[in-house]
């Protein structure tokens, strides 16, 4: 009776210690570094730097360093300044700064990466579709060699051939180089460059 018991408090499907544990949640898209990031590494070496000038001034106000203050011979060269024809662009330049940095702060992340078509959350990077269609194309009959690049949304695959007919070969790379990424959630557009060897395409 008390075995039994033990057994249906499991749940269905489930006895004990051999129930399986809930698989994990898929992984987010992995993302390249923003504009906010280099913009912050800018910023803080400028309040590095601003930092810095506020120790030298209080070493100079305690008197503990001797020389000029550098905060008061700016005050001094600027006082008295007046308007000038060069303030309106440097204002304007200012104004688009800003709105730039406002931008940078907001902007999403940039995709690195290509995802395939899984729940567990699989992404390829543009170099290994690259290679991946690179060593599909070599396989291709009559091609002798194949280099691919690729893009997020593109790949492009320079080849040889030793058969006459460049066009058919490069049919028969794109449609094999695309049959083999179709797993990718958005497979890219595939583009066959070849000629044959000793000639051109």
């Amino acid at each position: 009776m008390s075995v039994q018991t033990v057994h249906e408090s499991a749940g269905p499907g489930q006895h004990g210690s051999d129930a399986k544990p809930a698989p994990l949640s898929a992984a987010k898209m992995p993302v390249g570094v923003g504009a906010a990031a280099r913009v912050g590494v800018v910023v803080a070496v400028l309040v590095l730097a601003l930092g810095a000038l506020g120790i030298v001034e209080a070493l100079l106000g305690a008197g503990v360093i001797s020389g000029a203050s550098w905060v008061g011979q700016g005050a001094t060269r600027v006082n008295g300044l007046t308007a000038a024809a060069w303030c309106v662009p440097v204002g304007v330049g200012l104004v688009l700064l800003g709105l730039w940095l406002l931008v940078a702060a907001v902007r999403p992340r940039p995709r690195r990466v290509v995802a395939v078509t899984a729940t567990t959350g699989v992404y390829l990077r543009p170099a290994d579709v690259a290679r991946l269609a690179g060593a599909v194309a070599s396989r291709v009959d009559g091609v002798s060699d194949a280099k691919a690049t690729a893009t997020r949304r593109k790949v492009t695959i320079e080849a040889e051939t030793i058969i006459a007919d460049t066009s058919t070969v490069g049919s028969a790379i794109e449609a094999a180089v695309s049959d083999r990424l179709r797993p990718l959630a958005s497979p890219p557009r595939v583009q066959a460059k070849v000629r044959a060897e000793g000639g051109r395409s």
